[in-house]
């Protein structure tokens, strides 16, 4: 039935042609040698050892070496052409036990020239027609052959007829010296999506014997064209020659002149790395179709950009140096189908992506979408984009153009530090400010991140300065710290006419989620209340700062929004953190000249916080939630993809600065951070490990849908209440147990702690998430007779600014703080002990809380105590707090750490359970 098909490929019907009918009977047979030798150049041979390995048969000579022993020349056949020289295992192709000189012997029988099917290698076979010839000199060589040194004459006449029947290797001088080539040719075999690359040297240059490069004998005789040829191989070159390839592509081995290579990256990087190499090395394939890698860089990419209000659209083109030209949209649909270095032309043509190229077009894919034959971005981002180091070139309308000289200008202004200015800025605050009066000159807002305590205030306070006159100011900020901004623009910047929004009264502040309603939430719109409200902001002119409660802004957003603003600063930023809710929708509608957002922590636990804080500050820049999450906050923090924290870090640095106090105050004393672990009784222990046994059950329940939590969202909330709970446990059993009457570890350890550190002089900020927890300390500091202070969350703005003044007067050792409460605003220079009494899922917000004392002001060194409860849930938060800096480092701080798992699902969640 094979005989009979037509569609077999030419390779494979010639293998078929080699099965035979016998004259009798019509049984069929193979001919080894016709099959043999219809293998030459086969795709699909394997050696019978190594079936997944294809091998590459090609026809050659056998080997004869000619060696000077004292005065004469030894003759020796290297290939086993005689059958005593034959080995079955050094021949072997398939499972028959026939060895090659068996083959060789049958075909002999026939009248047909015996063959060889010689290994030369795991990935090369040499098939060998042996003549009679040559079994002649095998058997002379048997003999003891020799010639004398001398016979000059005799030995030319011996290599020139020798060299028409074997391949020769000789280190005697003979024939026609000539110079070596010392160039390598590397053999490129196509190998499934791969190549098999063998190195070698050639002396003779394109015939003459191939030898591993820089082995073996420095002197080498061929016969060609029936003249004997002679030379000395320069084989310090040669390894030369071979070095500059594997320091090119670095993981080679080194050890080695040939390479499998199944990765296809790998594959086209030794493609390039050949063509660079070109006079040194020269490629050739022997098998299988070229391939050719043309690498092309940024300054090849064209852009140009056409203005549409807010938005470009933007075109360009690559030039390649075959004169051809690839348009953007072709290259970056390539681009997105390879993900990699190497684009795929077809045809076996690749482009190899400069490093700044192809970050150029992964960027310009992130930040555009696709219209038409065109992509379209938010000018916002294309200035973004432009204004990084090495960026390409835009040539665009006069629009764009006007944008562009409007960003360097402001680049290069200097600017005068305001006279007004009650204070000397720091070196830092200095370049802070300038900075800021450079974004707000282009029309761009700005992120200020510095850490806590570096003066964020007074640089603002420079700044709405300097601006006073160009209209009115809004600041935004929690109620708790709308006073200090009163008393800091006075000490400041007495110039400034800063006056509250509306009602001074204390006004709650909503949840976390900021969709809590104010208290006068269901006040009429039109009450007069509103309406004076309204009338105050509208009398707003230059030189005056109206300063308003997130509360408020929720509250009032519409009138706020009403009119536009000269400056709008956020102070804490991250309580618009998250964007779905009214909060955060009434600061985006808020219409100013200049936008600033002044936060320590613009990244807490998710991505998607800077991308509500950015949507403030430059509209766009980050495109849509949507565009956002699916480009980079799901590669980062699902995938811990560091090329896209990196093109994150790149797309905001021009708007976002972020200074830490190590880098900028030389003269701040350390700080040191301690673990403390408290070890609780056997009871308490016990406890711990029922409830989380309990907790651990009811999880399981509300996962598999039992509880009322079966949708994926109730259970996580089912996951972190019982979390919660834990975590109260581990503060105090009283929390959750009170009917046990049993009194915790940690509160008995933290009234040794607080004796120990008055004993010593010391004064302490303690602070924890929960007031009831502060309850319990402040009861311990009572029945020891310590004076305190005391600050939560309902503790109204006017007792607030008092409570602080009395601590920074020396009034009291201790300061008891809610989390909530002293997250911010708070100035608490005269502590030099902070005590986390139970450490947060959130890191930054433990920052936050030890720089009320580690900042500006600060002169004695600070200690940091986290205190810990041995064996509970607590243990797992702290493990977790380093990954949760990771993901924000990776992208404000320039590491480049893995963020994956920094945002936890349910299962993680579920995990922290688990003992």
């Amino acid at each position: 039935a094979l005989a009979k098909r037509t569609d077999l490929p030419a390779h494979d019907a010639a293998v078929l042609r080699a099965v035979k009918k016998l004259p009798y009977g019509g049984r069929l047979t193979l001919d080894k040698t016709q099959a043999v030798q219809a293998l030459v150049r086969h795709p699909q041979v394997a050696w019978a050892d190594a079936p997944l390995q294809r091998i590459d048969v090609s026809e050659g000579l056998p080997q004869l070496e000619v060696l000077t022993r004292g005065d004469h020349l030894q003759f020796k056949v290297l290939d086993p052409i005689r059958p005593d020289d034959a080995t079955a295992d050094d021949d072997e192709i398939d499972d028959d036990d026939d060895d090659a000189w068996t083959r060789s012997r049958r075909s002999a029988d026939t009248g047909k020239p015996p063959v060889l099917l010689l290994r030369d290698g795991p990935e090369q076979a040499r098939l060998v027609r042996v003549t009679p010839a040559q079994l002649r000199v095998a058997e002379l060589v048997t003999q003891g052959w020799q010639v004398p040194v001398a016979a000059r004459a005799e030995l030319d006449a011996a290599l020139r007829v020798l060299g028409t029947h074997f391949q020769l290797a000789s280190d005697a001088e003979a024939g026609h010296e000539v110079v070596a080539s010392s160039q390598l040719r590397a053999e490129l075999t196509p190998q499934g999506d791969g190549l098999a690359l063998r190195l070698v040297a050639a002396p003779f240059g394109d015939f003459g014997p191939r030898q591993a490069p820089g082995l073996g004998r420095e002197r080498v005789t061929t016969v060609h064209q029936g003249i004997t040829l002679s030379t000395r191989r320069d084989l310090a070159a040669e390894r030369a020659h071979l070095r500059s390839l594997v320091d090119t592509v670095d993981w080679l081995d080194d050890g080695a002149h040939a390479w499998s290579l199944d990765d296809p990256e790998q594959a086209l990087a030794v493609v390039e790395a050949l063509a660079g190499l070109a006079e040194t090395i020269v490629s050739e394939w022997p098998k299988g179709k070229p391939m050719r890698v043309r690498t092309v860089a940024a300054p090849q990419l064209t852009l140009q950009v056409k203005s549409q209000g807010d938005w470009l659209q933007v075109d360009g083109s690559l030039a390649l140096d075959g004169g051809e030209v690839l348009r953007l949209k072709q290259l970056l649909e390539l681009v997105q189908q390879g993900k990699r270095r190497y684009v795929a032309l077809g045809d076996g043509d690749f482009l190899a992506l400069g490093d700044t190229l192809r970050q150029q077009l992964a960027d310009l894919r992130a930040i555009s979408t696709p219209k038409g034959d065109q992509q379209r971005v938010a000018a916002l981002a294309a200035m973004a984009w432009s204004a990084q180091a090495g960026a390409p070139a835009l040539d665009g309308d006069t629009a764009w153009q006007q944008r562009c000289d409007a960003w360097a200008t402001a680049q290069a202004q200097t600017y005068t530090v305001p006279a007004g200015l009650a204070a000397e800025l720091r070196d830092y605050q200095a370049s802070g400010w300038l900075w800021l009066m450079r974004l707000a000159a282009s029309g761009f807002g700005a992120v200020l991140a510095d850490d806590m305590g570096l003066g964020k205030t007074l640089q603002t306070l420079a700044l709405l300065l300097a601006r006073s006159a160009g209209g009115p100011a809004l600041v935004v900020a929690p109620t708790s710290v709308c006073g200090n901004w009163l008393a800091e623009a006075a000490r400041f910047a007495p110039g400034l006419q800063v006056e509250m929004y509306g009602d001074t009264a204390w006004v709650p502040e909503p949840d976390d989620d900021g969709d809590a309603a104010p208290a006068d939430d269901n006040a009429p719109q039109d009450s007069a209340r509103q309406a004076a409200r309204r009338k105050q902001v509208q009398a707003l002119g230059p030189g005056q700062v109206l300063v308003c409660s997130y509360g408020l802004l929720q509250l009032d957003g519409d009138i706020l929004a009403g009119r536009s603003w000269h400056t709008a600063v956020l102070d804490e930023a991250q309580a618009i953190k998250n964007p779905g809710t009214r909060r955060a929708r009434a600061a985006q509608s808020l219409a100013a000249d200049f936008k600033l957002a002044l936060t320590g922590t613009p990244v807490e636990n998710r991505l998607g916080e800077l991308w509500s804080i950015m949507a403030f500050a430059n509209p766009g820049l980050l495109g849509s939630a949507e565009q956002f999450n699916s480009r980079f906050a799901g590669p980062i923090e699902r995938d811990g993809d560091a090329q896209a924290s990196r093109r994150l870090r790149r797309l905001v640095a021009p708007f976002l600065l972020r200074r830490t106090k190590a880098e900028v105050l030389a003269d701040l004393p350390p700080r040191t951070e301690i673990v403390h672990e408290v070890v609780p009784g056997t009871k308490e222990r016990a406890l711990l490990e029922a409830l989380r046994q309990q907790a651990e059950e009811s999880v399981a329940q509300a996962m598999a849908g039992g509880a009322g939590g079966g949708a994926p969202g109730q259970a996580q909330m089912h996951i972190l209440a019982a979390l919660t709970k834990l975590r109260r446990a581990a503060c105090d059993p009283r929390l959750v147990a009170p009917e046990l009457g049993l009194v915790g570890a940690k509160v008995q350890e933290f009234e040794r702690l607080a004796l120990e550190l008055v004993a010593g002089r010391h004064k302490a900020l303690v602070f924890s998430q929960f007031t009831d927890f502060l309850a319990l300390l402040r009861d311990r500091l009572d029945a020891a007779g310590l004076r305190y202070q005391y600050l939560d969350g309902s503790t109204p703005a006017a007792q607030r600014t008092q409570r602080v003044a009395a601590f920074q007067a020396g009034e009291g050792d201790f300061f008891l703080i809610s989390l909530k409460a002293g997250g911010f605003g708070l100035n608490l220079t005269m502590a030099d002990y902070v005590i986390i009494a139970d450490p947060w899922w959130n890191p930054a917000a433990e920052d936050q809380a030890s720089g009320r004392a580690h900042r500006i002001g600060q002169q004695r060194p600070v200690t940091v105590y986290r205190l810990v409860t041995q064996g509970s849930i607590e243990d797992r938060i702290v493990a977790l707090h380093h990954q949760k800096r990771a993901l924000a480092d990776g992208v404000l701080a320039g590491a480049d750490g893995d963020a994956t798992g920094a945002v936890m699902d349910a299962a993680q969640m579920l995990a922290l359970l688990r003992d």
